[in-house]
């Protein structure tokens, strides 16, 4: 049996640089780079700042996100957006939602992990017809 892993970044706690995690992220601070989680709920608090991409299947943002969204199953917006707004599955909007930016609903939206930098990425062969 499994359990479930989920990480806080709490109040007054400032991170410089991206986020990124293979379970559920609670943001309460200030994340200056991306939020990224491969699967799970991603939750920006109600005093949570973002200034990066967030990205997850699941968003919940009640604070404030300057940068792109990407949600691949569902997002709901109770906060402030500032950026462009992609989601594959369902939005709610809450009565507080401010938006500037653009909204589009995406047939399917994969992850793809970032490239460390520094690290080699090796390009497969390509298959050869016989």
């Amino acid at each position: 049996m499994s359990t479930a892993n989920f990480s806080l970044i709490s109040a007054g706690l400032s991170i410089h640089g991206d986020v990124v995690a293979d379970h559920g992220i609670s943001c309460l601070g200030l994340v200056g780079g991306d939020l990224r989680s491969s699967q799970g709920l991603v939750h920006v608090g109600t005093e949570g700042l973002i200034r990066g991409t967030v990205e997850g299947d699941h968003l919940l943002l009640d604070g404030t996100v300057e940068g792109d969204v990407i949600a691949r199953v569902s997002l709901h917006i109770n906060g402030k957006v500032k950026g462009r707004i992609a989601y594959a599955g369902t939005i709610r909007l809450g009565p507080n939602a401010a938006l500037e930016g653009t909204i589009s609903r995406v047939a399917g939206i994969g992850y793809e992990a970032p490239v460390t930098p520094g690290r080699a990425v090796e390009a497969q062969p390509e298959p050869t017809n016989a």
